[in-house]
């Protein structure tokens, strides 16, 4: 059985000489699921991704709140962009900014009930698909396949991350 990077390995000397995946065939497959499980969970779920992140980064903490720049580490967001999104979660009533009274410029994120029934939802969606998708593996090919994107993971992000 092949998937699209095989046939791209098989066609690429025809239509694009001298590009050759190698060793990075493993991380472009990596980088296309994540894509594809973007994808699925967007469609399937009542937030978007980026929202997504930032809401299960809030209930991983609930009830203590976190600031935006934690939020934006948390959720791999700009601070631009982690802006936009407390602005619709804000709107839709999922999350509550407030004065951070040790910094009167920063501000602190709680979630709320709202929130907690939308974020709780969605993670039980989000691990019956993966729990699907898991069962194609073995329970070794699982915990190898962990230990491998752990060790990416580390690479990328550092120990502290």
């Amino acid at each position: 059985m092949q998937d699209f990077i095989d046939r791209f390995e098989i066609e690429a000397p025809r239509t694009r000489p001298g590009i050759h995946l190698g060793d990075t065939a493993g991380l472009l497959r990596v980088m296309r699921l994540a894509a594809h499980l973007e994808r699925d969970f967007a469609a399937n779920c009542a937030v978007k991704p980026g929202e997504f992140q930032v809401l299960a980064a809030l209930r991983r903490r609930d009830p203590l709140p976190m600031r935006a720049t934690e939020l934006a580490r948390a959720a791999i967001l700009t601070t631009g962009a982690m802006t936009a999104v407390l602005d619709r979660l804000e709107e839709e009533g999922l999350v509550r900014r407030e004065i951070d009274s040790e910094d009167r410029r920063a501000r602190r994120v709680t979630i709320t009930e709202k929130g907690r029934t939308i974020i709780d939802r969605a993670l039980d969606q989000r691990m019956a698909r993966h729990r699907a998708l898991n069962a194609v593996l073995t329970i070794d090919e699982r915990e190898t396949l962990s230990a491998i994107l752990r060790k990416l993971l580390i690479a990328v992000e550092g120990e502290a991350a």
